[in-house]
């Protein structure tokens, strides 16, 4: 998942889907730059992959991702008392603008202890952690099992850095000024997210250093434990139209509100009748992302991925790209043709674009011979064919998405090389995270011709970096 890096000479496509660019340039006088949309967008579609990635025991598919454009991602679990927490820490191994940075992504829901901790609905004081009772109301309030959640991340130390020793988190962040802490989780997860940024914040660690994104959380405590975070945390809750659970606590149980800022994204009940799952999420994010930066491309304030590259050293690569959906419903899912060719353009490190056609019906014409002669002409070195098709599959609930890959030498003797892959999804399984079990295998392949060196950093890491936490943007 990869989305852009900035360079002087402007933004280069996403080297990794979950990766969008993890800083934001320093705002001038508080007004917003006009980029900032792609940029929050990105941010937000790279904190919804790592919180997916987080679900998995072990190496899952997203941290693979990130793995291969030089992340380290550590699966961590942590006990406190009956308090079991699961959670990935994520280290860049490179600065981004000047600036170390690392995610920590707290797992959601997903155990019977996970849901004893969501039913301990009781309200504690914070910071105390003491009983409250209603009458008690006027000071800042907390989810006991929530609360418990976030301190168990704090109880034991922590390799934030990955030099192989471990820190207490809040007297590393006080130690080291310039590095930064993106906190992001789903549900459960995000949840403790909130919490942990707040307990960060009353250990002494500078809100600069601090952002928080959260999919699909409920809210953790009362009205004026909410005025008080939100004018320091920098928080940003996103939740989907009908998702049940950020509203959960507010239904059933009183005195508890929301804060930070809102993103909605709207689905429609015909999509799925269950709107809370993160492979909805990640989806949605990706997808505005596109959205945003289409949108900043044609008002000239965003500079467009160039179609060809011709710098830098390794072997010259002429790509055809085809991209279809037959019946696919793709309101709620992101253009699956333009995130390979960013992903191709991220990980080839020259090329030329010979053709890039999206059609949502219909057969497209296949003149290999034409595109060989066309690579050819342009003093290429390899000719890449890839085509991606889904469809819907009767009248089902699923999609059937096809990847098909064709590496062709183009001097004597030259290599050829032909891959295909195919998976039927339901919607709750996540259009993204099925294509990129496709794509993986065609990206070893594709990295089998090319040099080590060619690899880049993943595009989308976009954190902001400074500014007011209350500032709209």
């Amino acid at each position: 998942m990869g989305l852009f890096r900035q360079t002087g000479k402007g933004h280069w496509p996403w080297q990794g889907l979950i990766l969008a660019c993890l800083a934001v340039p320093r705002l001038c006088l508080g007004a917003a730059a006009p980029d900032q949309p792609v940029k929050e967008a990105a941010r937000t579609a790279m904190a919804a992959a790592v919180c997916a990635g987080s679900y998995k025991s072990g190496s899952s598919l997203e941290n693979r991702y990130l793995a291969d454009y030089g992340w380290k991602l550590t699966p961590c679990t942590v006990k406190d008392g009956d308090t079991e927490v699961h959670f990935t820490l994520a280290r860049s191994n490179r600065p981004i603008h000047g600036k170390n940075w690392t995610v920590l992504a707290l797992r959601g829901t997903a155990s019977q202890k996970d849901w004893q901790l969501n039913l301990k609905t009781r309200k504690v004081s914070f910071p105390a952690g003491n009983p409250v009772t209603a009458s008690a109301e006027t000071e800042p309030a907390v989810h006991e099992g929530f609360l418990r959640y976030a301190r168990a991340v704090l109880s034991q130390p922590l390799d934030v850095d990955g030099d192989g020793s471990t820190e207490d988190l809040a007297a590393f962040y006080k130690t080291h000024p310039d590095e930064k802490l993106l906190l992001t989780g789903h549900s459960l997860g995000g949840a403790g997210a909130t919490l942990l940024g707040s307990e960060l914040l009353e250990q002494g660690v500078a809100p600069s250093q601090l952002s928080v994104i959260t999919f699909g959380a409920p809210a953790v405590g009362n009205g004026a434990f909410a005025r008080q975070e939100g004018e320091r945390l920098r928080l940003e809750r996103v939740v989907t139209s009908l998702d049940p659970v950020p509203g959960a606590l507010q239904t059933f149980c009183k005195g508890y509100e929301q804060f930070g800022k809102k993103k909605e994204f709207t689905l429609s009940g015909k999509y799925t009748d269950y709107q809370h799952p993160i492979s909805y999420y990640l989806d949605l994010a990706v997808k505005e992302y596109y959205t945003q930066r289409e949108q900043a491309e044609k008002k000239r304030i965003w500079q467009p991925v160039p179609m060809e590259k011709r710098e830098e050293k390794g072997p010259l690569v002429a790509l055809v790209l085809i991209s279809q959906d037959h019946g696919a419903d793709t309101r709620y899912s992101p253009d699956l043709g333009q995130f390979l060719l960013d992903e191709y353009r991220s990980l080839l490190p020259r090329y030329v674009v010979l053709s890039y056609r999206h059609r949502a019906e219909g057969n497209m014409p296949w003149p290999q011979e034409e595109w060989r002669q066309k690579a050819r002409q342009t003093g290429a070195d390899l000719l890449v064919v890839s085509q991606i098709d889904r469809q819907r599959v009767g009248q089902t609930d699923k999609w059937s998405i096809q990847l098909g890959q064709e590496i062709l030498g183009l001097h004597p003797g030259g290599v050829h090389m032909l891959g295909t892959g195919s998976t039927r999804v339901r919607f709750g399984q996540g259009v993204l995270q099925s294509t990129l079990a496709l794509w993986e295998k065609q990206k070893v392949a594709l990295q089998k011709v090319l040099p080590e060196e060619s690899r880049q950093e993943p595009l989308w890491i976009f954190l902001r970096e400074e500014g007011n936490p209350n500032e709209n943007h």
